[in-house]
């Protein structure tokens, strides 16, 4: 009799817009290989729901609250790891690996992997929950340099379970032929019009890049609770001319490729996929120095970082960019774009992933020292 295909179950909060979400895209577009890729959702479904369906992979949409804790969102999990029996169980944000590392252990998975998509701003408390929580995973997953050293630094994850693996990101097409021109410089921002995206400090950025002379124009793909007081910002200040909320955009490499700038003002970031994929458009791209931003840009070389992103700072950057002009600018891009390509290919993200789950499958999913982690929680 053939032995069954080994299955990773992956766990996220919901499955309709985001970063998480489109990584789950990436990797139901791959070739299928010998391990069998299914979806699950605590929350309910949405966009990145029907593109899975779409490419043929198996989802799963609990419908059951999210906040930590959820017995409701534990019992479901249980019941549906039981029935589906997965391999592995690789949960994706800080509910999914509450909720989905405690069912996976009581479901008895083989292999349990954790996964923390940005920095916490765990309390005390929390840092010796998710203690406890980890020692039933096999390893927990940072998507940057900095979201590891981070787990391993706040005491939550030992260094010997703490592994990176950077996102993957498919590369749009590259700069058109075409160089903007230098009568405006126009800036592009992708991302969700929250606080910690700090889009208000972009905007008010071309405001004082207006009051020198300097003819900014800024377009923000997204949407988000900020969007109204931005609105608000924007007539107030009389910006209508200059700053374009464009909403979401399911192609927004169309709009950032038209740019001379692409700008990540965030307060905090995990990795920083936008900003590959401005740099795959051929953009150069200032950012804060948060997440994985500094082991993504080259100060100088494919674009700026800046320790804190406020309006003066931001628009500093921005006026140093105008001076050296387009032309400088588009080979920046050229560089940016060079920076990237090949280093966070789907193909290899689905490889590393899959890799690392066999680490643990052959042992039966044993842990340090050839000693399974149930064994070692209380």
């Amino acid at each position: 009799m053939t032995a069954p295909r080994p299955s990773v179950l992956h766990l996220l909060t919901s499955l309709h817009f985001g970063g998480v979400e489109k990584r789950m895209e990436l990797l139901a577009e791959q070739p299928a290989g010998d391990m069998q890729h299914l979806f699950c959702a605590i929350g309910g479904g949405g966009s990145a729901e029907r593109q899975l369906k779409t490419l043929g992979a198996p989802v799963h949409c609990l419908h059951q609250p999210a906040k930590i804790p959820s017995p409701a969102a534990i019992l479901a999990l249980v019941r549906l790891l039981r029935r589906l029996r997965p391999t592995v169980l690789h949960a994706h944000g800080a509910e999914a690996n509450f909720h989905g590392l405690i069912a996976a252990r009581l479901a008895g998975v083989p292999v349990r992997v954790g996964e923390e998509i940005g920095i916490p701003t765990h309390s005390a408390h929390a840092r010796r929950v998710f203690r406890q929580l980890y020692r039933c995973a096999h390893c927990v997953i940072g998507i940057s340099d900095a979201v590891t050293g981070w787990l391993v630094d706040s005491g939550e994850v030992p260094p010997a379970k703490a592994i990176r693996v950077y996102n993957p990101v498919k590369l749009p097409n590259g700069r058109s032929a075409r160089v903007p021109t230098a009568e405006t410089l126009r800036i592009g921002f992708v991302g969700r019009l929250e606080a910690v995206k700090n889009p208000q400090a972009l905007v008010e950025a071309v405001a004082l890049l207006r009051a020198r002379g300097i003819p900014a124009e800024l377009w923000l793909i997204g949407e988000g609770r900020e969007r109204e007081r931005l609105e608000a910002f924007i007539r107030a200040q009389g910006l209508d001319d200059r700053v374009h909320l464009l909403g979401y955009r399911p192609h927004p490499d169309a709009y950032v490729r038209q740019c001379h700038l692409y700008v990540q003002p965030s307060r905090s970031e995990g990795f920083g996929l936008a900003l590959v994929e401005a740099m795959g458009c051929g953009v150069p791209v200032i950012a804060t120095a948060v997440g994985g931003a500094p082991e993504i840009v080259a100060p100088g070389t494919t674009g700026w970082l800046l320790p804190e992103a406020t309006p003066t700072a931001l628009a500093a950057a921005l006026e140093a960019a105008w001076r050296i002009g387009p032309q400088r600018l588009a080979a920046m891009g050229a560089r940016a774009r060079g920076a990237v390509e090949g280093r966070f290919e789907p193909a290899r993200y689905k490889s590393r992933l899959e890799t690392l789950y066999r680490q643990f499958t052959p042992k039966r999913a044993q842990g340090e020292h050839g000693q399974d982690p149930d064994s070692a929680l209380p």
